[in-house]
């Protein structure tokens, strides 16, 4: 099965105060440890949603992780089945959460957290995400694509490894929660 890795790092990052995507834990950038988490569950390309050189940039400004993803389709070698679509900022995310929604048999993601998750691969997807991105009252929402993708809610029992980081603080308690240092 294709699977392709997506890295959503587009956002501005002005609660955090810096770049959220070259946050470092453990000598990795917060990008690097995501390509890693990607690479441990077996996708064969990964792509980057960046606004930055090198790396995908939106093709519509401001328009969110829907926006980066996208962009991503639209750059890719080959057509995955699935898509296995990250935050940068969950910096407690696990290799074993990400296998959980990919041990479902169709698209899936966490109960209260629509990042990270799972979807299938199609046209469909690609023709809602152009809908709802070029329609001024489209639903830009990550949870509101999932629903229409038909996505599976599941638990997990390590909720805390979901949460973002957006703030200096947030992201001290997340490095604590780590138990390594700055």
């Amino acid at each position: 099965m294709q699977l392709t890795g997506v890295i959503i790092a587009g956002g501005k990052s002005s609660r955090m105060g810096q770049d959220k995507a070259l946050l470092e834990v453990a000598g990795m950038t917060q990008l690097e440890r995501c390509q890693r988490l990607l690479r441990e569950v077996g996708c064969a390309q990964i792509r980057v949603s960046r606004n930055a050189d090198g790396y995908i940039s939106d093709r519509l400004p401001n328009a969110g992780p829907l926006g980066g993803l996208l962009s991503v389709l639209h750059h890719l070698d080959t057509v995955p089945q699935r898509l296995v679509v990250v935050p940068i900022d969950m910096p407690l995310l696990t290799a074993a959460a990400l296998q959980q929604l990919l041990d479902q048999p169709g698209a899936a993601y966490f109960t209260g957290s629509p990042l990270p998750c799972v979807v299938n691969y199609s046209i469909e997807l690609v023709n809602y995400l152009t809908q709802q991105l070029c329609d001024d009252s489209g639903d830009r929402s990550v949870r509101a694509m999932l629903q229409a993708m038909n996505a599976q809610t599941l638990a997990w029992p390590y909720s805390y490894q979901l949460h973002n980081t957006n703030t200096p603080q947030q992201w001290r308690r997340a490095i604590e929660m780590l138990g390594v240092s700055l």
